[in-house]
């Protein structure tokens, strides 16, 4: 894959801050996922801490694995980890902008 593929992914609409939905039908690419790697993220309900969060509202995107036929990543935060589908990635969390 090539890298300007690989950034295609992160400027999808669902990974703007902005954006906060569910939507069932967001599914990963396996690919998706591993683009997704070593990212920072933000709990929603955290977002006033943008645009410079503090280290113990960022969680890192660790890792990826298939359960039930469908791509999930994890997130490791300093209280623990998290274990997520798009959807709830795109519902409930933020990526935090890499330009910070």
């Amino acid at each position: 894959m090539k890298e300007d593929d690989i950034m295609n992914y992160l400027t999808e609409p669902e990974y703007a801050i902005n954006y906060i939905e569910w939507d069932p039908a967001l599914t990963f690419s396996l690919q998706e996922a591993y683009q997704l790697l070593n990212h920072e993220v933000i709990r929603a309900v955290d977002r006033h801490e943008l645009p410079k969060p503090s280290i113990e509202k960022t969680g890192i995107i660790v890792g990826i694995l298939t359960m039930n036929d469908e791509i999930e990543i994890l997130i490791k935060f300093m209280d623990g980890m998290v274990q997520l589908i798009k959807t709830e990635l795109c519902g409930d969390f933020i990526m935090v902008p890499d330009d910070i």
